[in-house]
């Protein structure tokens, strides 16, 4: 799988739409949660926490694509277009990613704070679980969204929401979310998808994941449809302990978000 875990900042031998990604502005990139936060919030201490992060140079550079995937209107947008794809995509994976994964790390312990969201977790307020699950879901999804096609140098993730014949392509890359593949899923059976998977099955197995509660039932199913052993199906479904309990029942209402923001992504 090493030979598809190339970085943008290493991929200028790649097709255009990897090496356009160094010509991005930061100023010109989806950032989270870029529309009104609302007032649906228990504590004012918790959009406190999310005014403190959201303007937070360092995370903003970050472009974090486990957040942009859920929260911002603009990443749809960017979607339409392979080249802003492309751009976004390369500015993601040209950061510091110690620095930026052990930022989220952070954050993810923070959010979890009385002082900051702690309530409105339990309540399970979409926002602020969309935020914490974008934290823990951060090295996971760098990791994929960096993944380049080997055979045509672009990014696994644009081939995935560009492609007309294969829509469900991308439902995958919301797996690090907690959210289930819909039962509709039909995948392509491509080798970014096997190695797709294959980075998140290394991830599975830690049960603070969001992930770990989704992976195994969305291995099986891409099985059924690639052929026994496309992908590793033998991480165990790991029950509702610990930090995973906090998204405790988000996947079927999860799978209806996805395909409603894809619905809006293709509109």
């Amino acid at each position: 799988m090493q030979h598809f875990l190339k970085r943008a900042e290493r991929s200028t031998s790649t097709s255009s739409s990897a090496s356009s990604a160094s010509t991005a502005s930061s100023d010109a990139l989806p950032i989270p949660f870029d529309t009104a936060l609302g007032n649906n919030f228990t504590t004012s201490s918790c959009p406190a926490f999310f005014k403190n992060f959201l303007s937070n140079d360092a995370f903003n550079e970050c472009v974090p694509l486990s957040l942009l995937l859920q929260t911002s209107t603009s990443f749809f947008s960017v979607q339409r277009s392979p080249v802003k794809l492309a751009q976004t995509l390369g500015a993601s994976c040209s950061v510091n990613f110690d620095s930026c994964s052990t930022l989220m790390a952070s954050l993810a312990r923070q959010i979890q704070s009385p002082d900051n969201c702690a309530a409105d977790l339990q309540n399970q307020n979409p926002t602020v679980m969309q935020a914490y699950t974008g934290f823990m879901a951060y090295q996971s999804l760098y990791h994929a969204g960096c993944l380049l096609n080997s055979n045509t140098g672009s990014y696994c993730f644009s081939d995935a929401v560009t492609n007309a014949s294969s829509p469900t392509d991308s439902y995958v890359y919301y797996l690090p979310l907690g959210i289930s593949l819909p039962s509709t899923t039909s995948p392509s059976c491509s080798s970014c998808l096997r190695d797709t998977m294959s980075v998140f099955a290394s991830t599975a197995t830690n049960r603070s994941q969001p992930l770990s509660k989704v992976y195994g039932t969305a291995a099986a199913m891409i099985d059924l449809t690639c052929g026994a052993d496309f992908v590793n199906a033998s991480i165990p479904t790991v029950p509702s302990t610990g930090a995973a309990s906090l998204i405790s029942g988000s996947g079927v209402l999860g799978s209806i978000a996805l395909l409603l923001s894809l619905l809006t992504v293709l509109s």
